[in-house]
């Protein structure tokens, strides 16, 4: 997880998470598991470090499972990986992880809803709605 910004304890989310003005992105992960891997190769695909001013992301941050727990259960984090953002300092309601994907979907696809929320999306919003019919 080195590309993202690691960290490293509370008070680091605190000044780089909840202080920060603008979106910022936060991933828990197991150091090397295959799953938190295809999440941030994923992430960095649809969300590259070139388009972050354009977007309004500040930054994209991880943080270890293992070494922050307190951390995760603060987070009610249940499922690892899990993506989530937040608008200065105020986690979205949209997030990723494998209790929420929708049955067929790919890493990458469930990411790409949190990076198209991220992006100013509204939710719900599809290239196959209703008023297509």
């Amino acid at each position: 997880m080195a590309h993202l910004s690691q960290i490293n304890s509370k008070a680091e989310y605190e000044s780089c998470i909840k202080s920060a003005a603008g979106k910022t992105i936060l991933l828990a992960y197991w150091p090397e598991d295959s799953l938190s891997n295809s999440v941030v190769a994923a992430l960095r695909k649809l969300l590259p470090a070139s388009s972050y001013e354009q977007h309004g992301v500040v930054d994209i941050y991880c943080f270890d499972m293992y070494a922050l727990p307190e951390l995760g259960t603060e987070l009610d984090v249940c499922f690892v990986p899990m993506l989530m953002w937040f608008m200065d300092g105020v986690m979205d309601a949209i997030v990723w992880h494998e209790g929420v994907a929708i049955e067929g979907e790919s890493v990458e696809q469930g990411v790409k809803r949190v990076v198209d929320r991220v992006k100013g999306a509204e939710i719900g919003e599809e290239e196959d709605s209703d008023d297509d019919w």
